[in-house]
């Protein structure tokens, strides 16, 4: 039996563990002067209203003191949301504790220097309202960057679930380079040897026999480009593995495939390449060891309400080992099984038994139309 170990390679780390690093774009610099003149022109019509003064004098001091905070909010959103990017939300909230204050005193300071400078002094009134004026930019400081941690936080999930998509393709491509590998090497050298064999005494039988060789080659390359499959091609592809096989084990091996339901049961969709590794189990870990060889049998029938599909072997059986579990060399089952698990649910899980009087016996069910069920 193939056994598939799909690992994480360098690339999958690496891309797991890069953290992407916030830049300024000009959609950013965009939104970011669409707030600003907002924000300039609410407050000045606050302020107007107020302390009853013209709108474009409120607005002429609010584009001033905005401009100052405007250009001091740079270096703060590089160091927070840039630099300290992945740092533990402790440090950053700690960062912010220290630069908010800061960051309001030196707003109102460049307010009132820029103010004096151009009118001679500030002004009583304005100057009353110092504290005021500080907490509005402590405010100010605390909504923006509320905000820019919002931004960078939903960009960071997105990420995430690019990257889980990311990974989850490449985890597809590498099941489907196992897929097209499946046929173990051994059973195709085996067959070539068969077919060897059987030329010259049978042209006609080493002819049938390489044309079906062929047709599972080609399902098996064809399948790996498709997520699902209909069973009744499933189906098909195990009957020929086992008639290949039976050249190879001769009279040691009497394979059955039975199918107990309609037609329109045989169209449910399956992952391609479900069968082969429960089949090629049987023959591999069941009818070779055995001298006497045995019986494979390949079922599918109806099991309340769902389809049930089950290998059973006459060999060797799993001498006390579960092939499901890592200390056995069954890990093509449990690839299985996991497969089915994330197409159907847990109930669709791969069950095993010992069959009597010997043997083995590897099953799973699944809904008759073939769509998930999970819990």
């Amino acid at each position: 039996m193939t056994t598939t170990v799909v690992s994480s390679s360098a690339s999958d780390t690496e891309l797991l563990g890069t953290a992407f690093r916030p830049r300024m774009t000009a959609k950013g610099v965009g939104l970011a002067a669409l707030f600003w003149g907002l924000h300039t022109v609410l407050y000045a019509l606050i302020i107007a209203q107020a302390v009853h003064i013209p709108f474009g004098w409120a607005a002429t001091g609010q584009l001033i003191s905005n401009t100052f905070l405007a250009v001091y909010s740079v270096p703060v959103w590089w160091l927070t949301i840039r630099t300290m990017r992945g740092v533990h939300w402790g440090w950053v909230l700690a960062t912010h504790v220290l630069v908010g204050p800061l960051y309001a005193w030196a707003g109102i300071e460049s307010y009132f220097g820029i103010y004096g400078l151009l009118a001679g002094g500030v002004p009583t009134a304005l100057g009353s309202r110092y504290l005021w004026i500080f907490f509005s930019n402590l405010t100010l400081y605390i909504v923006q960057f509320a905000l820019y941690h919002l931004v960078q936080n939903v960009q960071r999930l997105r990420r995430k679930e690019q990257q889980a998509a990311e990974l989850l393709a490449r985890a597809r491509e590498q099941e489907l380079a196992a897929l097209k590998a499946q046929i173990n090497p051994h059973f195709l050298f085996n067959t070539l040897n068969s077919i060897s064999a059987t030329l010259a005494r049978d042209p006609d039988q080493a002819r049938e026999m390489i044309a079906k060789l062929a047709g599972m080659m080609r399902y098996a390359l064809d399948s790996s480009s498709r997520d699902q499959v209909p069973l009744r091609d499933e189906v098909d592809f195990a009957r020929k593995y086992l008639d290949l096989e039976r050249h190879r084990f001769s009279d040691r091996l009497e394979a059955q495939v039975e199918v107990n339901v309609g037609q329109k049961a045989l169209d449910t969709p399956v992952p391609p390449m479900v069968l082969q590794p429960l089949v090629e189990n049987a023959l591999r870990h069941g009818i070779a060891p055995s001298e006497r060889g045995g019986t494979v049998q390949v079922e599918v029938g109806d099991a309340d309400d769902r389809l049930r599909i089950q290998v059973t072997d006459t060999g060797v059986g799993a001498d006390g080992v579960d092939p499901l579990s890592a200390e056995s060399e069954g890990v093509g089952l449990a690839n299985t099984s996991a497969r089915l698990e994330r197409t159907y649910g847990p109930d669709a899980a791969l069950h095993t038994a010992p069959n009597a009087p010997s043997g083995f016996t590897v099953w799973f069910s699944i809904p008759r139309d073939g769509r998930a069920s999970f819990q």
